[in-house]
Order: C-alpha cells, then structure tokens, then sequence
C-alpha cells in the first residue's frame, strides 16, 4: 500500500486506488480514464497505459472486473 500512495501522477495513483478490493467494471474505468485521462477505454493511449499495467502486473482482468494487484 506504501508503493501505491506514494505514485505519481496523481490519476495513476486513482486508476490503481479503484481496483482494489472488489476490483472496477468496464464502465466504471471508462469514467475513470474519461475524468482523469481525458481518453476513452478504446483508445490507443488507454489501450497502451493498460497493456504497461497489466505486463507490470499491476492491473489485470478478474472475469468481468478489472483488479489491481499489488505486492
């Protein structure tokens, strides 16, 4: 949890806060990347930053939730 707060920038630090415990829908990380990253769940960038996270192994799909998982 340590490693988490102390992330930069700050809506990388949220997109990771929002998959703990029970983890995020679709839809509620397509409002997050629309809020914090001014992007849509489809776009290359968001595609991109999610495909870093997910082969750091910091964010992943849990059937239909997306998870953070860290330490």
């Amino acid at each position: 949890m340590t490693a988490l707060v102390s992330l930069e920038p700050a809506p990388l630090r949220r997109l990771l806060k929002s998959g703990l415990r029970r983890g995020m829908a679709s839809s509620d990380l397509a409002s997050l990347l629309a809020d914090d990253w001014q992007c849509s769940l489809d776009s290359p960038e968001a595609q991109a930053l999610l495909a870093a996270l997910q082969e750091r192994g910091w964010l992943g799909r849990d059937g239909d939730l997306w998870k953070t998982k860290l330490g």
